[in-house]
């Protein structure tokens, strides 16, 4: 059995390599291979977090759905979302309103925005996940300056989100207002 650990699954959800591998080695009924593996997961805080429900020995656990969908997940709802949550339009004072992306996600002028994001995040949950997040603290932190938001396509051809990772509350309370000047 091959098995691909992604670090970006580990760092987002606070598994080990060990949680990670036990789970999946569950999840795909490969209890032969947890005997000769040396592996020390924490079952208790992988229970807690809704990844497994634990039996009375390894062959009764049940891997839960929250896990599996770290996996895979319907790519349409996950670009749904992004463009539910990404601003329609903008009022710009100088162009006045400005639209960032179409409504309907199916729509063919999304068409090139879908395509990239699917590059981008594939069927991966916790990318997409990820994105969102970033894109939440954006939203935070230009909430007063909407009208410099770029559009939805150019906003995934520049991975503009990365910008946004690290941004806690205080990060965002403080950037509220955006200083320009004229040349």
């Amino acid at each position: 059995m091959n098995v691909d650990i992604n670090f970006e699954v580990l760092e987002q959800t606070g598994m080990s390599a060990d949680d990670f591998l036990y789970l999946y080695i569950v999840y795909r009924k490969g209890f032969n291979y947890l005997n000769s593996l040396n592996l020390k997961p924490n079952l208790e805080e992988l229970q807690e977090n809704g990844y497994i429900k634990l039996g009375e020995t390894s062959d009764l656990h049940i891997v839960r759905q929250e896990f599996i969908d770290l996996f895979s997940n319907n790519f349409d709802q996950m670009f749904a979302e992004l463009v539910s949550t990404y601003p329609m339009k903008v009022n710009s004072p100088d162009r006045g309103i400005r639209i960032l992306h179409a409504k309907d996600p199916d729509s063919k002028s999304n068409e090139k925005a879908k395509n990239k994001y699917e590059k981008i995040v594939g069927k991966k949950i916790y990318k997409h996940k990820h994105i969102i997040n970033c894109l939440n603290n954006q939203l935070l932190a230009e909430r007063n300056s909407l009208s410099y938001f770029q559009t939805l396509e150019t906003w995934l051809n520049n991975h503009t989100w990365e910008k946004y990772e690290n941004l806690d509350e205080n990060d965002t309370q403080e950037n509220t207002t955006r200083i320009t000047r004229s040349l």
